[in-house]
């Protein structure tokens, strides 16, 4: 009887400790002093995570990740929510121009979402930009826009995944850009340890 109760209260500590740590914010620590430091963001959405960058003309960039049908194509019904958390499905790159800071302060006010900022050296900016933007353009046939999100989305060669999905992707292009982030990442929970 009492090895019962032990093992009861060892359970409910360890549930404890993972909701806690579930639903604790993940960390994004950005490089220590970064060469030629320049600002770019994050945007919490929600559920789901974008990345925000000056594109060098004044210009900013969001790139955004995600599941076609239930991202891209708005089909946001049980079925294809289910088949986006439990089986792999055909990704999705989504882009968005703004042309400056104010412009996406606006939408982030207006929708209430999170932007965090962030310094990083501007030859990363450049390079993974190269990158993001050689990547949406690999299957520019298949664009569409988006009226509700303002992305305009392509189809990805990644697939989408509950082990890789918008937040994980993001981690991946912050690991990019020389950053660190420790946490539960599955949804968007983000914050800024400044170095």
């Amino acid at each position: 009887m009492r090895l019962c109760r032990i093992a009861k209260f060892a359970s409910l500590v360890i549930a404890s400790i993972l909701l806690i740590w579930m639903f604790s914010p993940a960390t994004i620590v950005p490089p220590a002093d970064p060469t030629e430091a320049i600002a770019i963001y994050v945007t919490d959405h929600g559920l789901h995570s974008r990345l925000v960058l000056p594109s060098g003309n004044g210009e900013l960039i969001q790139y955004a990740y995600g599941d076609w049908n239930y991202f891209a194509l708005n089909q946001q019904d049980l079925r294809n929510g289910a088949a986006a958390l439990l089986v792999p499905t055909q990704g999705t790159l989504g882009r968005r121009k703004f042309s400056n800071i104010a412009e996406l302060q606006q939408i982030i006010q207006q929708q209430d979402y999170t932007l965090l900022s962030l310094e990083v050296a501007q030859a990363k900016v450049t390079r993974l930009l190269k990158l993001l933007d050689e990547r949406f353009n690999r299957n520019i046939e298949t664009s569409i826009e988006n009226p509700q999100t303002g992305l305009t989305l392509v189809q990805d060669d990644q697939d989408y995944t509950l082990l890789h999905n918008s937040n994980h992707e993001l981690v991946e292009w912050l690991q990019d850009l020389e950053c660190r982030v420790h946490g539960f990442i599955m949804w968007a929970n983000f914050r800024v340890e400044r170095p």
